[in-house]
Order: C-alpha cells, then structure tokens, then sequence
C-alpha cells in the first residue's frame, strides 16, 4: 500500500480497468472516427498513407490519383435522416399506472344484507325512528375502506404525475434540450452512438436549480470491458477535460492537491506515450486537468481484479453502487480528500461524509435497465460486443471505392482534356514557336511554306486521347446505390423518382416502404426521448427543491411537490410512472397530411358542430376552428361565435301571507 494516501491503490486499480475499458473501445473507436473523417474530415485524409495503406488500409500497391476528391455521402446521410426525425423538443407526458379492479367475491367476500344490532338481553336495539339499528357486514367494511384507500392513493399519483409532466415540459426549452439533442442525433448518425448526460444545473446568478440532459461526446464515455451487451455492464467512466481551478473548487482542493496531475503530464510529455496527449489537453487560457468520474454497481474498487489484497472487503459497507472520481498522477479519489479519511467512524464503519461522497450523486441505479447517469441513443447493435455499430461501417467498402474510382476519374478526365500537337522534325523552327505563343482571340495564324511541299496535317498533327468508356460511369453508379442501399439513401428521399407513378396505389405503397426505415430510427429516439425524461423525473425527485418550482407551478404547487414528489421513493418514481413522448411530436410536422386530414374530419363533423350552434353549443364549432387555424397557421379568433347570453332570471313574486289561524271559541 502507498505511504501517502491509503486510497493510492483504488485509484491505480480505476485507472487500469479504464486503460482496458480504452482498448474493449477501439473497434468502435475506430470506426467512429473513420466516418468522422468522411463526414468533415481533411479531403485529403482517404489518401495519406496511414489511412490507404495502414492496418485498415484498403490500397496495397496502387499508385494514388493526382486529383484527389472526397463524395461526401456522409454528410448528405446525416443531414437527411436527422431533418427527418428531429425537428423540436417532443412533447412528454407522465401518467400514473393504475390498480386493477378486484372485486369483493374474489377475495373471499360475498356482501351480505344489513342484519339488526342486538342488544345486552339478546332483543334487537330500536334507534331513535322507532326502527332497529342494522349492522352493516364487517368484511364489506373493510373492503370498501381498502378501495377508498387505492382512491386516494391514485388521486396522489395524479397529482404527481401532473406536477412531474408539467416540469418536464418545462424545462426543455429553459435548458435548450433541442440543440442538444440535435447533436446527440447527429453523432449517432456518424459515430454510431451518442448520449445525454443527465445532471443538475443552476444557472449564473439564480438560486434555482433544474434537472436537464445535456450533450457530451460519446468520445468521453468508457464502460466495463468484460460485458459483451449493454445492459450488462457494470460500471462506467465520463472522461472530464477542466480547468484545474474549477475542479479544485467543485471538489473543495486546492492546486496544490492537484498539482501531481501536472506533474504526471509532465513525465508522460517526456516519454512520449502515444495517445496521452488526447487524456490531458494543454489550454490556451487556463490549465486544464483530465479526470475519470467512475458510477459503479461493483463496489468502491477494493475487489477489483488485480488489486490491493490488503483492501479487499474493506468498503464494502458502502455498498455496491459508488461513485470515484480518478485523475492521473493524482494519489486518491477527487471526490474524497484526504481530510475524509480524519474524521470519526460513523454507523456504517466509515466516516460519515465518506459514506456520503461515495454514493451516486443521483440514484440512477433505480432503474433496472438502464441505471446510468446517461442515456444512449444508438441505431445498430453488434451481437456479442457492448459497442454498437456506426451507421456508415455497412457501407464503408462502397464508399471507398466511390471516393477512389472518382478521383481516378477526374484524373482520367484531367489527362484526356490535354491538346497534344506533333510536329515534324524536319517542320521550321518557326513553326514550333508559333503553336507555342499566344493567342488573339481565340485564334493562332501558323503560316507554313510552300516549299517545304507537303499538306499541313503532314507537318502538324493533333493527337486524339481514347475516350472515356461508358463502362466506368456504369460502375460507379452501380456502387453508389449499393452505398445508398446501405444507409438508406435512396432517390424517394431526396424527393426524386425515375419514373412516374402508374396509379396513386403505386405512390402509397412506395411512399409507406420509403418510410420505413426513418419510422424505424424516429421510434428509436423517440424511445431514448421517454428515458432520457423518466431519468430528469428522477433527478427532479431527488435533487428540486420546492423553492425551485414555485416561480413555475405557484405556492400551492410548491407545497404539493413536497408533500408529494419529495415523499415518493426514487423506485416508485421510475417503476409506477410512464414516461412517453406523443409519436411524432419530435419529427417536423408535416402541414399538408395535417389539413388533409383535418378537412376530411370536417366534412363528417361540422354538420353536428353547426346544429349544436344553432342550439346555442358553439363549443364544438369553436374547437373545430381553432384547430383549423392551428394546423393552417392563421389566427381565427375573429371569426369564433361568442357564448349565448345567459337567460334572463325571473323575478319570483312574494309569498303569500297565510292566513291567521282561528283560535278555539271563545
């Protein structure tokens, strides 16, 4: 064990299992970045030889072209597909899963009629009507004060889904979720993966804080080697480039704590190590610092494999989910400083706020299958590997081959665009010299003797270069569908056909069939969209305080989000809520299928909406013109029919006066 710090060795066995976490990654890795460089790379990248001719390379032992072109197809993939299935921030709804109906007789019970209360001396107890008490039967009792009891319990939970769905509809635009998971789309398009990191923030200057889900690159996320799917995986790490100040504040160090990570740069820089500069940035600005926020569902780290024997078991009473924050050179966690360790034993056998700063800031773990502080938006899977599969790999053959065979056309067409004149040897000297000057206005006067005694085309020539054959073109567009098969990028996506339809059948079989892989990647979001708002309701439950929404929801609301949402347990507000984005709302609205719809909807129900009307209900009609001028972007408030006019009330005459009663004669 290290002399300085007890917790050296947790953070040396961290930064092993991330090193090897690194390399389960490159496959993927790897093809990420290819089609980054297809999607904005150097144009010139296809061609450098560390690329062509590498482990990856596909040229061997062809000389390159000398005009060099890249076709982004990439570019044209990924801005299609991501116009497509995002346009705005989806509309969320939260709904409570109900209790099923049991009825009495099920449980055992079979209501009986009410039977007289009997008294002391056996005789039925009269009440004060003259009639005898009954009793109603004991087992219906209790059966009908459970069923108030689930009422109540299900009137709560629509409160709380009420108050969690007005927050979540609340904060997307606040927190600018729209960009951000505009660009968690689009690296998922390129990349093959991208994801949301689900946080608090506080705004500069405000003491409100909102959870929101916020882009980072799936560069910076690393998971357990040993898994060969997802969910399987049981720990992960979000690699964190900062200023060293900042971290130091966030974590309550100093500089001079974290002054062993500049120092390990330092060696690292010396020797060289290739790939160190991409862990530890050297900023412009400030000094940077490059650490590891590990979320573990294996324990704080002590029965790692490979680790201190000494340590091992002896943190296990925090539990299997910890969370350790590692940097290089730094020798113990940043989240547990070494003033932690000082402090008096607690409950759980170690210093209590050591127990605390272990713990997940966030109990994401809650949810049983995908318990991270992320979401992962990812299109393909790749079977036996936790990594998915880039949207591009499929097609990276063809596209290769479309970028080669193009660069080596243009060179072909470069070559072929030369004039090459010959001339005979025994031609004057003059005569070369006149091809060889300028033109005047688009024309050269080349005078020839007459007593050299031959034809011109015998003293001059121009060389003919064979054409380029149609066979070439051919190949070329056979192997650019057979990329656009791949991604999905055929002509109906561009809007374009070959051919007119026959029969408007036709047109709506292939309209449908060309949807069905966008439907497909639409769903997909739509899904991640759903989890992506079941974790901020968690984060909201255990981290927003009343405070925080009350300038949203009001006092009362405020009141209710502590008496309510505060009080359920962080498994209920994952397992008992459906979290669901409405299908579509992401995709950009399509106006034309609106109306068409709607104006096929009006003509069945105008009729009723117009003698409902007449009757003095305008309600439906009113509807049905907001909802016209919603969907044809035209405010029609002007043309609504306002309310009838209550009727008047009617004056209500007097009472008349009884009449004296007639006292007895007298």
């Amino acid at each position: 064990m290290s002399d300085t710090n007890p917790l050296s060795p947790i953070c040396k066995s961290w930064l092993e299992k991330i090193k090897l976490a690194e390399k389960h990654k490159k496959p993927f890795s790897d093809d990420a970045e290819e089609a980054m460089n297809f999607f904005a790379g150097d144009p010139d990248f296809m061609w450098q030889n560390e690329y062509a001719r590498g482990e990856r390379g596909y040229n061997k032992g062809i000389d390159p072209p000398a005009f060099r072109m890249t076709v982004n197809r990439v570019w044209e993939a990924v801005r299609l597909f991501t116009a497509v299935i995002h346009h705005r921030n989806p509309t969320r709804s939260v709904t409570p899963k109900d209790y099923p109906f049991v009825p009495p007789q099920l449980l055992g019970i079979e209501p009986q009629p009410p039977v007289p209360q009997m008294g002391p001396d056996g005789q039925p107890v009269i009440g004060p009507d003259g009639q005898p008490v009954m009793m109603p039967d004991p087992m219906m009792q209790q059966y009908q004060a459970a069923s108030r009891h689930i009422n109540r319990l299900t009137e709560r939970r629509k409160l709380v889904s009420a108050l969690l769905e007005r927050y979540l509809n609340y904060t997307p635009n606040e927190l600018n979720l729209k960009d951000h998971s505009r660009r968690v789309v689009e690296e998922a398009f390129i990349k093959g993966a991208g994801v949301w990191w689900h946080e608090l923030y506080q705004p500069p200057g405000s003491n409100v804080r909102m959870a929101g889900s916020f882009f980072d690159s799936i560069d910076n996320l690393f998971w357990d080697p040993d898994a060969d799917d997802f969910p399987d995986i049981r720990w992960c790490a979000r690699k964190r480039v900062q200023p060293i100040d900042e971290v130091a504040a966030k974590f309550g160090l100093t500089r001079d704590d974290l002054k062993g990570h500049m120092e390990s740069y330092a060696s690292q820089s010396a020797r060289k190590r290739r790939g160190y500069e991409t862990e530890k940035k050297r900023g412009q600005t400030n000094d940077l610092i490059c650490y590891y926020e590990i979320y573990s569902k294996t324990g704080f780290g002590d029965r790692l494999k490979d680790g201190e024997k000494d340590l091992r078991g002896q943190f296990d009473a925090l539990g299997p989910n910890c969370y350790i924050v590692v940097a290089e050179g730094v020798e113990f966690p940043l989240n547990l400083p070494p003033s932690v360790l000082q402090e008096d034993v607690g409950p759980s056998g170690v210093p209590d706020r050591f127990f605390m700063s272990a713990q997940w800031p966030i109990p994401f773990w809650a949810e049983s299958y995908s318990g991270w502080p992320f979401t992962l938006l990812a299109w393909h899977g790749k079977p036996g590997y936790s990594w998915p599969l880039s949207l591009i790999r499929p097609g990276i053959g063809e596209l290769r081959f479309i970028n080669w065979a193009m660069s080596f056309l243009a060179t072909r067409i470069a070559t072929s665009s030369q004039t090459i004149i010959g001339v005979a040897k025994s031609a004057d000297p003059d005569i070369k010299n006149k091809l060889l000057d300028g033109s005047e206005g688009g024309f050269k006067i080349v005078e020839i003797a007459e007593a050299i005694g031959r034809r011109v085309e015998d003293v001059v020539s121009v060389f003919q270069m064979p054409n380029i054959t149609t066979d070439l073109w051919t190949i070329i567009s056979e192997v650019t569908a057979l990329f656009d098969r791949r991604v999905g990028l055929t002509e109906l996506i561009y809007g374009m056909t070959r051919s007119s339809f026959r029969s408007a059948a036709e047109a709506q079989v292939k309209a449908e069939q060309i949807s069905v892989r966008p439907d497909d990647y639409a769903n997909i979001l739509e899904d991640a969209l759903a989890e992506v708002a079941r974790k901020e309701a968690l984060c909201a439950r255990w981290l927003v305080q009343p405070q925080d929404v009350s300038t949203l929801m009001g006092p009362l609301a405020a009141q209710a989000w502590q008496m309510h949402v505060l009080a359920e347990e962080p498994d209920t507000v994952v397992r008992e809520y459906q979290y669901r984005v409405e299908a579509g709302s992401a995709k950009k609205p399509n106006i034309a299928t609106r109306v068409e719809n709607l104006n096929g909807f009006l003509q069945m129900a105008m009729p009723a909406a117009q003698g409902l009307m007449q009757a003095g209900m305008p309600d439906m009609f009113n509807g049905l013109m907001l909802k016209w001028g919603e969907i044809n972007q035209m405010d029609v408030t002007g043309f609504l029919v306002p309310q009838p006019p209550p009727p008047p009330l009617q004056e209500q005459a007097p009472p008349e006066e009884a009449p004296p009663e007639e006292g007895p004669p007298q």
